[in-house]
């Protein structure tokens, strides 16, 4: 057998065999299951051969060598039916599933595309722009508008209503201080505000419905421990 290449690992090996192997070209890999085994060290010590019939050689570089300007020539592409871009190496559009064909526009491998740089918090976050132009193709993916977007993330509006927000946070927080400094005075206004006061929309959000449910098992705490102490003193 005679060595056609050499790999630092035996999952390239691997690919390469089975390229061949598709080309109707025998090929054998040696050291794979040393490297294997050896683990991060193996890729250091030994060295994964692929390896064909020395009358297959010839034959074998010539397919290593196509595919070498095949990858030099592919470009990423835009789906002319979907009108989406897609990678160089995909020969079906990930979107549509249609097969590349001459009527697909090629693009540059690496286009550069502005990115989209917004705050968040205390960190600087860029994101691939959005498309913003719809397409007339019945394939195209649907673009969510900025009102559904934002209806998606917070779709009863609780995050910009002040007074509930601040309603849910006032009642979470005299939950824990009537378990630590005032039960069962601050207990029982918290319950009040439980019952009375907050709107049962609020249970509909998901931050807001496990404070309120904390507050509750707060509430229950106090009473269950405020009933003990009464019961070993009275």
């Amino acid at each position: 057998m005679r060595t056609l290449q050499i790999f630092s690992n035996a999952v390239e090996a691997e690919i390469l065999r089975t390229r061949l192997d598709a080309a109707g070209i025998m090929a054998v890999v040696n050291g794979g299951e040393v490297a294997t085994m050896l683990s991060h060290i193996g890729s250091a010590v030994v060295r994964v051969r692929v390896e064909v019939a020395p009358e297959d050689f010839q034959r074998a570089s010539e397919v290593l060598r196509e595919d070498e300007i095949e990858r030099a020539e592919r470009t990423a592409w835009t789906c002319s039916r979907c009108d989406e871009r897609n990678e160089p190496l995909f020969d079906l559009c990930w979107n549509c599933n249609k097969v590349r064909d001459d009527f697909d526009v090629s693009r540059p491998a690496y286009e550069i595309e502005p990115m989209v740089v917004h705050e968040s918090g205390s960190f600087v976050v860029a994101d691939q722009p959005a498309r913003t132009t719809a397409s007339e193709n019945p394939y195209a993916p649907v673009l969510l508008s900025e009102d559904h977007r934002a209806f998606r993330a917070d779709p009863f509006g609780l995050e910009h209503d002040t007074e509930i927000v601040e309603l849910v946070s006032r009642v979470f927080r005299g939950a824990v201080i009537g378990v630590l400094v005032l039960p069962p005075l601050m207990t029982i206004y918290v319950l009040y505000l439980l019952i009375f006061r907050v709107p049962a929309v609020a249970y509909r959000d998901p931050g807001m419905f496990r404070r309120l449910i904390a507050s509750w098992v707060l509430c229950v705490i106090t009473f269950i421990f405020v009933a003990i102490i009464l019961r070993t003193f009275v």
